[in-house]
């Protein structure tokens, strides 16, 4: 027993030392030439797939952005183009999901362009539909110079384009605006 607590521990240091030092004495070479006319180069400056982007209204609200792909072809072009974007937001009233087929981030100007088809709904009753919207990031705006639909829980509306105001909570139908109200759909919240 005294050797084998003597001879164990010493043929495991032996062991981990040629371990170590036998793939360092190998003469094993390994070179290559690179020729940078033959190197592929990246057409893109930024590309993801699958992007995500989280986070938290100032109400505390959490919200997730998705795009199956984003791309910014350069840095002399400060634009990044998304296909298949989605958005969901957990509010108070229930969540809710926009989804687009495509969009383009203006870099410089923190302006977010969502190419439609624009599809809004949420589980406390509204739905809109409209094509081409553009969201002021910084100014937290949203705008559509194109047609718009949607339901409410009291009703469906129609108009020519819309704007809201996010922060505060304000839309504002322009245009051959049309609400019909349905006969004791109780009141809007």
């Amino acid at each position: 027993m005294t050797l084998l607590k003597w001879l164990l521990p010493t043929l495991a240091g032996l062991l981990l030392a040629a371990i170590i030092i036998v793939p360092l004495s190998s003469v094993q070479e390994f070179s290559f030439l690179l020729a940078k006319d033959k190197v592929a180069a990246a057409t893109e400056r930024l590309r993801v797939d699958r992007a995500v982007y989280r986070g938290e209204t100032a109400r505390g609200e959490p919200f997730i952005i998705k795009a199956a792909g984003a791309v910014q072809k350069s840095s002399a072009v400060p634009e990044v183009e998304l296909q298949k974007l989605s958005a969901e937001l957990d509010s108070a009233e229930g969540p809710a999901v926009v989804t687009a087929p495509a969009g383009r981030y203006f870099i410089e100007t923190d302006i977010l362009r969502v190419m439609g088809p624009v599809k809004l709904t949420s589980e406390a009753g509204y739905t809109v539909d409209t094509g081409s919207i553009d969201v002021d990031l910084n100014a937290r705006t949203v705008k559509s110079e194109q047609a718009v639909s949607g339901t409410l829980p009291i009703g469906n509306f129609s108009a020519d384009r819309i704007s809201a105001d996010v922060q505060g909570r304000v839309v504002v139908l322009e245009g051959s605006a049309h609400l019909r109200i349905k006969a004791r759909a109780g009141r809007a919240s």
